[in-house]
């Protein structure tokens, strides 16, 4: 019924002109009333619901014509009733002058604590600058960092992560640049900032993840001045032994081997000419902290290799390979074969000093290395190994000899502080 009623009302919008503005309804199709009221019935006794009329007058057309209050006058009336604080202290000229220039003194103070590079405001608070994406002074110092000829022009060196840059700042290493996106990761490093010398930038974090070299970024990075082999500040005795990388072309190989030789307590690392960038993230992020706790000497010819190699030092090859002929070299014919030992049967105890070569794993120890060693009656030191396995990772290798040198002079100083103790005892 109601599909019939609504097509022959179409049908009509179609067929009067001006049906448009015809308000035309089908409702009443829909409605099924419990009972219809004749007008010829007496008293029907029926209690019909009265609705309320709501009046749409002509004053709702004319609340649409009257002018709005203007800022001043509602500022005037709200002054005079006292029923909006809020509104008095934005409006009224004088506060907002008052407030204005509050603003601009903080501006000014920041301003002039950022140019003297600042960490801490008068409350003690940390300064830091907060900067947009795509800044052109993040871009223009990444791109610097990510290049090995600007790092070195530069003398600067990247880290990641809040612990490296304490690992830093307590081997009182110069901190220029600190980038985060996370307020909390700045607080850990309160306890450790100098006063001044450090710009602080916060940026998103999306924005530090895209120049990470990790996958999942700590969210702080850190630019420090590169330390020097001159100006490492040492928190205990070297070892009388130091280590020789000898063509680790790998980055993680050469931060395990730093790492191992921090461990050990080495004097000193050399490193020749043909060996990965010491300054490579990868190899910082390795490292763990070792750049700024031990000396480092990079980019060193063999034929400077006897300025660094002390009179009296005995010299070792980290060696797998037993079974090499040594008497075949390039353009050199070794007059004798260096001897092979186990690394726990040499007593380095009765060694004054001690110097132990290490090789990368594609290109292995180099013949200058054998060279080296056979001017010097050197030894190769073998790591036995179960079966089937032919060689450990390098940072391994340094970790387990170093370990092994340092465990007998320990031994060998407790035992000799034992002896003498006895005797003023006695």
């Amino acid at each position: 019924m109601s599909y019939r009623v609504n097509c022959l009302i179409n049908l009509l919008k179609s067929s009067i002109p001006g049906s448009t503005t015809i308000r035309l309804y089908s409702r009443w199709t829909h409605r099924r009333p419990s009972r219809v009221i004749l007008p010829f019935e007496e008293n029907p006794k029926v209690s019909l619901k009265k609705e309320k009329i709501i009046d749409l007058g002509q004053h709702r057309t004319e609340e649409k014509s009257v002018p709005l209050k203007s800022a001043k006058q509602i500022n005037q009336v709200d002054f005079e009733s006292g029923n909006d604080n809020h509104n008095k202290s934005l409006l009224d000229p004088v506060k907002g002058k008052e407030v204005k220039a509050k603003k601009e003194e903080l501006l000014k103070k920041q301003k002039n604590y950022l140019s003297q590079k600042k960490v801490f405001d008068d409350d003690g608070n940390i300064i830091y600058e907060k900067l947009k994406e795509n800044d052109s002074r993040i871009s223009s110092l990444f791109v610097k960092l990510k290049s090995k000829k600007e790092r070195l022009r530069t003398g600067q060196m990247l880290v990641e992560g809040w612990r490296l840059i304490v690992d830093g700042l307590e081997a009182k290493c110069k901190l220029q640049y600190i980038i985060f996106s996370q307020i909390s990761d700045l607080n850990n490093l309160r306890p450790f900032l100098p006063k001044t010398g450090v710009q602080i930038f916060k940026i998103p974090y999306k924005e530090i993840e895209m120049w990470s070299d990790v996958v999942t970024s700590p969210g702080i990075l850190g630019v420090f001045e590169r330390p020097t082999a001159e100006n490492i500040r040492r928190l205990s005795k070297p070892l009388p032994l130091q280590f020789i990388c000898d063509n680790i072309r790998v980055p993680g190989n050469l931060g395990a081997i730093l790492r191992a030789a921090v461990g050990v307590g080495c004097e000193k690392v050399l490193l020749t000419k043909g060996c990965v960038d010491l300054w490579d993230p990868k190899v910082v992020r390795s490292a763990a902290g070792a750049h700024f706790r031990q000396p480092i000497h990079t980019s060193i010819d063999w034929e400077e290799m006897l300025n660094f190699l002390p009179k009296e030092t005995s010299v070792f090859i980290a060696d797998s390979n037993i079974h090499m002929d040594m008497k075949e070299g390039t353009n050199v014919t070794l007059d004798s074969q260096i001897p092979v030992v186990p690394y726990y049967g040499v007593d380095f105890t009765d060694l004054k000093h001690m110097t132990v070569v290490l090789g990368g794993e594609t290109e292995g120890i180099s013949v200058d290395t054998y060279r080296l060693a056979a001017s010097r009656n050197g030894i190769r030191l073998n790591i036995p190994l179960q079966k089937g396995v032919d060689s450990l990772n390098t940072g391994m290798a340094a970790a387990v000899i170093g370990f092994e040198i340092r465990k007998q002079l320990v031994l060998s100083w407790a035992k000799a502080k034992a002896e003498r103790d006895i005797g003023q005892v006695t």
